[in-house]
């Protein structure tokens, strides 16, 4: 039973992080963009990993393949979106395009990921 009320602790808690950021943007973007910066859905679930048990090495792994996951949504979500709405696009096509070139983006970082640090 512990574990359901944690299960339930880490939706509620990660929710809740959801919801500042979207209440906070009504009225400061940039407060809004720094809390959505700061990697907290990572350290997350970094904290829920340790909590379920997880080896030394599966949180340095998960950490580290973060940081090469990372470029690929900087770089493609939140240039390609931005410049294709500046182009006229709707917003949705718009962030349904950041998104096709992010997933495309984190198929090519997968790949060199996979031939220089020997990950399955």
């Amino acid at each position: 039973m512990s574990s359901l009320i944690f299960d339930t602790f880490k939706i509620l808690l990660t929710a809740l992080v959801i919801l500042a950021v979207a209440q906070l943007s009504q009225r400061d973007t940039l407060l809004a963009a720094v809390l959505a910066s700061i990697p907290l859905v990572s350290v997350l679930a970094m904290m829920w990993m340790n909590q379920d048990g997880a080896t030394s090495e599966e949180i340095i792994m998960f950490s580290r393949d973060i940081v090469w996951l990372v470029l690929p949504s900087l770089l493609l979500l939140f240039i390609v979106m931005p410049e294709l709405i500046e182009r006229g696009w709707n917003f949705y096509p718009a962030l349904g395009g950041g998104l096709c070139a992010t997933v495309i983006g984190y198929f090519l970082m997968i790949e060199l990921m996979k031939r220089f640090q020997s990950i399955s």
